[in-house]
C-alpha cells in the first residue's frame, strides 16, 4: 500500500530516516532542503519504505508538480527497488497534479506513459577511491596544461567565504551568463548553503585577490557523496585558471576516501568537457513532462 500525506502530516524525522535507508538517496531529498524547495511539499510513502516526495505549486488554479531551482533530481527512492516500484508510485501520484515537468533520479526506470514526454539529461561523477596520484593521471591533457599554467605561483586557495559572499559572486557570473534562473532562485540558493553550513554539510572552496572572491565553488557533502552544487568564476578567477585549481585541491584533499564527487553534470558542452576533464564518467537522468491539462490548456503547454 502506497500513503498520500498532506504536508502537516508528514513526520520528517520518519521521513529522513526512510531516505538513508535508500541506497539512492540524494542529498537535496532531506526534509530540510525540502522544507526550505517547497514550504507544502507533500509525499508518497510506500509500505516497503519507498518513498517520493510532491514538490508543487499552484498557478492559475491548477496544481502541478516542478523542478526547484539548484535542485537537480528528485522522484522516487527506495530500499530494494524492484521492477514495479516506480511505477507504483508514479500512478499514486493525486489526479489533482495534472501537469509534471520533473527529473527523476538516474536510479529510476521510467516508460512514457499516455499524455508523457521523457528527454534525458547527463550528469557527471567521479568515484574518489583512488590517492591523489592515481587520479590525478585520470585528467585529460588539457586539465592537465591549465594547472601547469600558473609555474610556481598558484592561486591560493580559500575557505573564508560565506553564503552571500558566494551567491553574491555567482549572480553576476555564472548566473548573469546563463540567465534562467527562476524567481527567487538566489535567496533560495543562499539559504540552502547556510543551511547546509550550519549542518556541516557544506564546503566553499575559492580564490582572493586583493580580497575580493573571484571564484569559488560550493560542495554539498552527505551520506558519501558531494555535489559540485554551484560554482561562480570571473574573468580574473578565469585568467588564474582558479576553478581548476579548486577542483583539483578538493579532489586531492578527498583522494582514497571513497566519496563520490557528483559534478551535478550539464548538458551544456563547454561544462561537460570541464567535468569530464578530470576524469568524471557521464550518466543519464530523465526529465518526465505528463500534461493532463483540460484542452485549451493542454495545447498551450505543449
Amino acid at each position: 500500500m502506497i500513503r498520500h500525506s498532506s504536508h502537516h502530516a508528514i513526520d520528517k524525522t520518519e521521513w529522513d530516516r526512510l531516505l538513508l535507508r535508500c541506497p539512492d538517496r540524494l542529498w537535496y531529498m532531506q526534509s530540510w532542503v525540502l522544507d526550505l524547495c517547497c514550504p507544502q511539499w507533500e509525499a508518497l510513502i510506500g509500505d516497503d519504505g519507498s518513498i517520493m516526495p510532491l514538490i508543487w505549486r499552484r498557478k492559475y488554479g491548477v496544481s502541478y508538480l516542478y523542478q526547484p531551482y539548484a535542485v537537480q533530481q528528485q522522484g522516487v527512492f527506495s530500499p530494494n527497488r524492484d521492477a514495479n516500484t516506480d511505477a507504483a508510485l508514479l500512478d499514486a501520484v493525486p489526479e489533482r497534479f495534472r501537469y509534471w515537468d520533473i527529473h527523476v533520479n538516474a536510479a529510476m526506470h521510467v516508460r512514457a506513459g499516455r499524455d508523457e514526454k521523457l528527454s534525458a539529461s547527463n550528469t557527471q561523477d567521479l568515484l574518489l577511491d583512488k590517492d591523489a596520484t592515481a587520479l590525478r593521471a585520470g585528467y585529460s591533457q588539457g586539465h592537465r596544461r591549465n594547472l601547469r599554467k600558473c609555474g610556481d605561483d598558484p592561486p591560493v586557495i580559500v575557505r573564508d567565504i560565506t553564503s552571500a559572499e558566494f551567491v553574491a559572486l555567482f549572480d553576476r557570473t555564472t548566473g548573469k551568463r546563463f540567465g534562467n534562473i527562476p524567481q527567487g532562485g538566489m535567496l533560495l540558493l543562499e539559504r540552502m548553503i547556510a543551511g547546509a553550513l550550519q549542518r556541516g554539510q557544506c564546503s566553499l572552496l575559492g580564490v582572493r585577490e586583493a580580497g575580493a572572491l573571484i571564484a569559488a565553488a560550493c560542495f554539498m557533502e552527505w551520506e558519501g557523496r558531494s555535489i559540485l552544487l554551484k560554482s561562480a568564476n570571473d574573468k580574473a578567477g578565469s585568467d588564474r585558471q582558479a576553478m581548476f585549481h579548486i577542483v583539483d585541491r578538493y579532489i586531492s584533499e578527498h583522494a582514497g576516501s571513497g566519496v563520490l564527487l557528483d559534478f551535478a553534470g550539464s548538458n551544456t558542452a563547454s561544462t561537460a568537457r570541464f567535468n569530464e576533464g578530470f576524469g568524471a564518467r557521464s550518466s543519464v537522468y530523465l526529465r518526465l513532462v505528463r500534461n493532463r491539462l483540460p484542452a485549451p490548456i493542454k495545447w498551450f503547454k505543449r
